[in-house]
């Protein structure tokens, strides 16, 4: 059985100045905005978008599309040539902090670009797909609307990537083709039951369940009279606080919730109150499911909240604000350095590689690659 979710969807605008008007753009994009909310009230947006100083999106997805189309209004102006594997390593690293704070998204990543982008390096092309196979069970789809296609090369390497998630890819050359495009893509993407929500087969393969392991945040023990959350009783011993809405619980009540709350993994489960992914130790876990650590009381039936409720307060706290970023996949160099003319014939020059490896920041947890000496967003040394 087949079923779709709200969506949270990422526009990266890969366009570069003159390949369309920007008031065309706005014009298709709006209309593609208002089709699927009208379709869905709580599908979320956000857009990417690179300037001279890399790229640059708002912090937050958002319920208000006036907002997304303001700042593609801004970003229009200012923007820059795109450099397509930075773009989409920072969309995705965004998307994974997101993923953490929310359940029971799909998450979309649409790429709007045309053939004066910068092209894919060979290279970099394991590190994305590398970090794409850990997201895409979250779930994760890439569509791609790519304009004047002319490098039958980096159509290869679009069509990988977007494949890779089962999204969809497009070429065009006209203003009605981006619209017949965009309109296609307003449909839901539509998920598998059994992949997700099947309590008997893992939803995550084992070798990218140290990745969502890391990705989790501890509890913090609590010293001091209070109640938990989950049943209500007081205590001040084995309690714990989810460290980003504060809730106070037993951990052997968080161990038992984590049994209908795991992401596929027994001891990686999302909060109760306000769904960011945390962690116990493994073992503590599975003991307590095997009834050899008793629990304080049989866990109490938790409602969840309205979801578009939910996200309407999560936004009220915090308006979303455009960032930018250092790019992690930027160009080394000039497109017009990588070849070689011997004898009227073009050789494309032989090097070795460095391998490019995800590194998350020991400092503020946020994901960039071995290129990088410094963390992009809080400038920890990190090599």
């Amino acid at each position: 059985m087949q079923v779709t979710r709200s969506e949270d969807c990422l526009i990266f605008y890969a366009l570069t100045p003159g390949s369309m008007k920007g008031s065309q753009v706005r014009g298709e994009f709006q209309h593609f905005l208002n089709l699927k909310q009208q379709n869905d009230p709580s599908d979320r947006f956000n857009i990417i978008a690179f300037q001279e100083d890399g790229p640059t999106y708002l912090d937050h997805f958002t319920l208000d599309q006036e907002i997304v189309l303001s700042a593609l209004k801004a970003f229009h102006k200012t923007v820059t040539r795109a450099n397509i594997a930075g773009g989409i390593f920072v969309a995705i690293t965004f998307i994974i902090e997101v993923f953490k704070k929310i359940s029971e998204k799909i998450f979309r990543l649409v790429i709007l670009l045309d053939d004066k982008s910068y092209k894919i390096p060979e290279h970099y092309l394991p590190v994305l797909e590398d970090l794409i196979d850990k997201v895409k069970d979250m779930p994760f789809f890439i569509d791609v609307v790519y304009l004047n296609a002319i490098d039958a090369e980096e159509c290869r390497k679009l069509q990988r990537l977007s494949g890779r998630t089962k999204g969809d890819y497009y070429e065009i050359s006209t203003m009605r083709d981006l619209s017949a495009a965009l309109t296609i893509l307003s449909e839901k993407k539509r998920i598998k039951v059994a992949n997700f929500y099947n309590k008997q087969k893992p939803v995550i393969i084992q070798e990218n369940q140290p990745f969502y392991v890391n990705l989790a945040d501890e509890p913090i023990v609590v010293n001091e009279l209070t109640s938990c959350a989950i049943c209500f009783q007081k205590d001040d011993t084995g309690l714990v606080k989810c460290p980003s809405c504060d809730t106070v619980a037993h951990m052997t009540c968080l161990a038992q919730w984590a049994k209908i709350s795991n992401i596929g993994i027994s001891h990686v489960f999302r909060c109760h109150i306000c769904y960011n992914i945390l962690k116990l130790d493994e073992q503590f876990v599975l003991d307590v499911h095997a009834g050899k650590i008793p629990t304080r009381e049989q866990m109490l039936k938790l409602q969840k909240k309205d979801l578009v409720r939910y996200m309407q307060e999560l936004e009220e706290k915090d308006k979303p604000r455009i960032v930018q970023v250092i790019d992690p996949l930027a160009i080394e160099q000039d497109e017009s350095e990588d070849v070689i003319v011997v004898e009227d014939e073009i050789v494309e020059p032989i090097r070795n590689k460095p391998k490019i490896k995800i590194v998350i920041c020991p400092n503020c947890s946020r994901f960039t690659t071995s290129i990088k000496q410094e963390c992009p967003m809080c400038g920890f040394k990190l090599f």
